[in-house]
Parts: structure tokens; C-alpha cells; sequence
């Protein structure tokens, strides 16, 4: 999986077991302020990956 150097290796390693062949643009832009602990309001269209991304805040 091609993967921002912000996402931890583990993280990377399960995307890429469940086929994930890289991020959406929506998960990649909420990436590095979730990590940081930053509290996000995410709007963008149905299938941009935005259950991902809350899931990756938690992972």
C-alpha cells in the first residue's frame, strides 16, 4: 500500500491486508490532524472513504 510516512506501519500493513491499495484524498487530508489528536468535522460525497478515515482515528 502507498501510504503517507504519518501513517503508522502496523495501520498501513492491515489497510493493505484488506486490499487497500492506497487512501483517498478525503482520508489522506484528515490523516495527519487525526493523529495529532484534533477534533475534525468531515463533509464530502458518499464513497469518498470518510467511514475510513473515522475508523483510522481510532485504529
Amino acid at each position: 500500500m502507498t501510504a503517507p510516512a504519518s501513517l503508522p506501519p502496523a495501520l498501513a500493513d492491515a489497510l493493505a491486508h484488506r486490499g487497500y491499495d492506497s487512501l483517498t484524498q478525503v482520508q489522506t487530508a484528515v490523516l495527519a490532524p487525526e493523529l495529532a489528536g484534533q477534533d475534525l468535522l468531515v463533509s464530502a460525497q458518499t464513497g469518498s472513504g470518510k467511514t475510513v478515515a473515522f475508523g483510522l482515528a481510532m485504529a
